[in-house]
């Protein structure tokens, strides 16, 4: 009986194992596109207090504190 349990978490860990390190290549592609499309993006001020002037950076409009907003544009690759 304690061979059996023993051979069963062994066969249960290696097999957790082997199924962690799969997909591996999938994520390092899905990577490189993220961080072009991150560069490539402008952000800009729900309240347009600063008229239409955008930013490189997400983070908060420095004249109203609120969070900048992704612009979307109509440019198509």
């Amino acid at each position: 009986m304690k061979k059996q349990i023993i051979t069963i978490t062994l066969l249960l860990t290696l097999t957790i194992f082997m199924t962690s390190c799969g997909g591996k290549n999938a994520d390092n592609k899905t990577d490189k596109t993220t961080t072009e499309q991150t560069e490539n993006q402008k952000y800009q001020c729900p309240m347009k207090c600063e008229g239409e002037k955008t930013y490189d950076k997400q983070g908060k409009c420095p004249v109203c504190n609120m969070d900048l907003e992704q612009v979307k544009s109509n440019t198509s690759k």
